[in-house]
């Protein structure tokens, strides 16, 4: 599993290769969602004593950042429409709001971030949208107006962007699983097989302007179980693998070659490489015990492969510029219901049967490969989601909030501290 972790050590000797990748111990950070404007509140109502008993506790267990999300709505598939949820009249109160809770996080030691998420839907608001027999959603769009859709695109970070460099984030993402946008679909959809990395780099450099340089600019690259069809064979890894080929094989045509060099500089331009981990622990076709020890074993060989698969990847990378790139995982979340480890991108309205164990199994599996094993680049994770409307901690909350469950706070206590 380390062989490529000492090719790096190899060439930072030989080579003289910067190693932007932290040494120190790796962080970890909660995400707090909300669906309205004055969510991210810590006054004296019921919603903002609730948003601080949420923090606390993810400060208890050893969360050290806040991500505070905020949603977008890109308006069809291929239009270029981009409002945020929050309406006009309301921005100023979630803007002294938000800026309330980051003061909160803080006092308690905390760091915060800002990710700001575009969802596709349709033109009465309908979520998820379908189209026909297309399903859109943020990782296939296809604007007919790409040119137009950055503007737009930028329009609804900007503001963001102010408040982030007025909160003082540790980090901004510049958006998320965005695969046709940024490294393009390749083979699978010839029509859209490249992406806008040069349109990005614009985007970053704005963001940068905004932000000055304390605040680092990441972006979510989607690590999935698609595959990529490169030359016809296919690889496993979503949009992670396609920015692998792009970035690193022997292109011949003009076009072919410009998107690499834009891409790569894109990659470059990342202070940290963000990663939106949902890939699958194991086989469908398995059968699972519910003894948390017995099933640990049954998950942790997957994941360990996938680290090696990352491992590849970025050392390939840093051949290129001679840089390795820290990475953070940038969303990564289990459910507790039964089998959560086999589609854990799928949301708390999927159902399922309530399993405790099989949540905590397979954060301790994600754990044993990721943290344990001290990788060169790995410099912690986001853990996806709570939903601060409501009361996550009920018994019989399915969603992915670690809060009042065990045994997943035994873990995260075991990991964290």
């Amino acid at each position: 599993m380390k062989i490529l972790s000492v090719l790096i050590l190899y060439i930072v000797a030989v080579f003289q290769v910067e190693v932007l990748a932290q040494v120190a111990a790796p962080k970890a950070a909660i995400h707090l969602v909300t669906y309205q404007a004055w969510g991210f509140t810590v006054d004296s109502t019921p919603q903002g004593q609730r948003v601080r008993r949420i923090i606390d506790d993810s400060y208890r267990l050893g969360f050290r950042t806040v991500i505070f999300n905020f949603r977008g709505h890109m308006i069809g598939g291929t239009g270029s429409d981009i409002r945020s949820t929050v309406p006009a009249h309301q921005q100023e109160t979630e803007e002294r709001l938000l800026l309330e809770a980051v003061a909160y996080a803080k006092s308690l030691g905390m760091t915060v971030a800002f990710r700001p998420i575009l969802l596709v839907v349709g033109p009465r608001g309908e979520f998820p949208y379908v189209e026909g027999k297309t399903f859109w959603w943020h990782g296939v769009i296809k604007p007919t107006q790409p040119q137009l859709w950055f503007a737009n695109y930028f329009k609804f970070h900007e503001r963001y962007l102010r408040l982030a460099a007025r909160a003082g984030a540790e980090w901004y993402s510049i958006g998320a699983e965005m695969h046709s946008m940024t490294s393009g679909l390749g083979e699978r959809d010839p029509q859209w097989r490249l992406g806008y990395p040069k349109q990005w780099v614009e985007l970053i450099h704005k963001a940068r302007a905004i932000l000055g340089s304390q605040t680092q600019i990441t972006y979510g690259i989607n690590y999935t179980d698609q595959y990529v069809l490169s030359d016809g064979q296919k690889t496993w890894g979503g949009e992670l693998e396609q920015w692998r080929y792009y970035m690193t094989a022997n292109f011949q045509k003009p076009a072919n070659i410009q998107h690499q060099k834009d891409l790569r500089e894109f990659w470059s331009l990342l202070d940290v490489i963000g990663i939106d981990y949902y890939r699958a622990l194991a086989s469908v076709n398995d059968r699972f015990s519910n003894d948390f020890a017995t099933l640990v074993r049954q998950l942790e060989a997957r994941p360990q492969s996938h680290a090696s698969q990352l491992d590849t990847t970025l050392t390939e990378m840093a051949l290129l510029d001679g840089t390795l790139k820290p990475l953070f995982f940038q969303e990564v979340g289990y459910r507790s219901v039964e089998k959560c480890f086999l589609d854990p991108s799928s949301y708390e309205e999927d159902g399922g049967k309530y399993s405790l164990v099989h949540q905590g199994a397979a954060w301790e599996a994600f754990f044993r490969a990721y943290w344990a094993p001290n990788w060169p680049w790995m410099t912690g994770m986001g853990m996806w989601q709570i939903l601060v409307d409501e009361d996550t901690q009920a018994k019989t909350d399915k969603g992915f909030t670690p809060l009042g469950k065990e045994p997943v706070e035994s873990v995260l206590k075991r990991y964290l501290k």
